[in-house]
């Protein structure tokens, strides 16, 4: 598999029910041209960085964070298409941005649920997102790219995540998994590519 032959209907899929309802979503976004064809951007380029964390596994298995990095870059990228942003930086007002105004209540509702503050209290979902976004930081300013994990597929109890180096990730104790933070930011990422379709004609 090659970053430029992804299968977008099977990638998407699993966010569609029924599955079946991918072809026609991904058809319709990937034909679109002239300024509508900033959807079929968002639906390729926010796909592209999540299949890229993917990847991660083959080549650093248990590096939650550089995941992280991934899904955090498709977030952004979404969210300066959807409002239309044409200049530089102001990364973490559009992950900001993403989670807050294109991702649903159902999404924020996880995140609040996501990352605890060592006993004490879950981080609210703006909370949970700004500590997200400070391990993107991590892993693009400091390398830091092996201290921060997500709570395990198989785990019965939530992992500490904040012995290591990093002060991002100092007490913080994770209540989602790498998977289902991947189907939040996935389902984000199409509901962007729906704010970005051209309104359907009235005749």
């Amino acid at each position: 598999m090659h970053i430029d032959n992804i299968d977008w209907v099977e990638f998407y899929s699993p966010a569609f029910q029924p599955r079946s309802g991918a072809a026609a979503f991904v058809e319709r976004v990937t034909s679109l041209k002239g300024p509508a064809a900033a959807a079929k951007i968002a639906l390729q380029q926010g796909g592209r960085m999540l299949w890229l964390a993917d990847r991660i596994e083959e080549v650093a298995a248990g590096r939650d964070s550089i995941q992280i990095f991934f899904y955090l870059i498709a977030a952004e990228a979404v969210a300066k298409m959807v409002f239309g942003f044409k200049g530089e930086g102001q990364s973490r007002g559009f992950v900001r941005q993403f989670f807050g105004e294109v991702c649903l209540d159902r999404h924020r509702d996880c995140l609040s649920r996501a990352l605890k503050l060592g006993p004490a209290r879950f981080l609210n979902w703006s909370e949970a997102v700004d500590k997200l976004y400070d391990v993107r930081c991590d892993v693009a300013h400091e390398a830091l790219h092996f201290d921060f994990h997500l709570k395990g597929d198989s785990q019965g109890l939530p992992r500490l995540t904040g012995l290591g180096l990093s002060k991002t990730s100092r007490g913080v104790v994770a209540h989602i998994t790498l998977p289902e933070l991947r189907r939040l930011v996935l389902e984000g990422v199409l509901e962007g590519v729906r704010k970005l379709l051209p309104s359907p004609s009235v005749s």
